[in-house]
C-alpha cells in the first residue's frame, strides 16, 4: 500500500492529496485512474473550478458538478422514487429519499423482493435465481427503485 510520502513522489503537482478522502484517487485504493483522470484529479485538490454557471456565479471542478448544479435553475428533478413518485435533481438525494422508506436500498429484487444495496450487489445476486423466474423482457433496470430521466 502507497504511503502519503510515496503519493507525492506519484503526484508532486498535487500537494494537497492526502489520499483519504480522495475519490479517484490511486492512492485512495480504488484502482487504476484512468486517462482523463487524472487532470480533473489535480483540478479538484488545486481548487480549479473551469466550469461556469450560466446563471448565478458559482464555479466547479467537474462538469458533471455543473450539470447537476444547471438543474436548479431549470427545475429538472430527472430522478423518480418508484415507491412514492417523488422527484429529486440528482442520484444521492434519490438514495437518500429512498432511505426514508424503511431503510430500502435502491434496488429490489423482481423476482424475491431482497434489497440490495448496490447494483454490483443486485448483480450477483440475481444470478442466484433461474432465468425462466424472469419476465421475458426483463432487465437489470427493473431492480431499480428509481427511474431516471435522463
Amino acid at each position: 500500500m502507497p504511503t502519503a510520502s510515496s503519493h507525492l513522489l506519484l503526484f508532486p503537482h498535487l500537494g494537497l492529496c492526502t489520499g483519504e478522502a480522495c475519490e479517484g484517487c490511486r492512492f485512495g485504493g480504488r484502482g487504476d485512474v484512468t486517462q482523463n483522470e487524472p487532470q480533473s484529479h489535480r483540478q479538484e485538490h488545486r481548487g480549479e473550478k473551469p466550469y461556469q454557471c450560466q446563471h448565478c456565479p458559482k464555479k466547479f471542478s467537474l462538469k458533471h458538478q455543473l450539470d447537476t448544479h444547471h438543474r436548479v435553475h431549470t427545475g429538472e428533478k430527472p430522478f423518480e422514487c418508484r415507491l412514492c413518485g417523488q422527484r429529486s435533481r440528482d442520484y444521492s438525494a434519490m438514495i437518500k429519499h429512498l432511505r426514508t422508506h424503511g431503510g430500502a436500498a435502491p434496488y429490489q429484487c423482481t423476482v424475491c423482493l431482497e434489497y440490495c444495496s448496490s447494483l454490483v450487489a443486485m448483480q450477483r445476486h440475481v444470478k442466484n435465481h433461474a432465468m425462466q423466474d424472469f419476465p421475458p423482457d426483463w432487465s437489470i433496470n427493473s431492480t431499480y427503485l428509481y427511474t431516471s430521466h435522463i
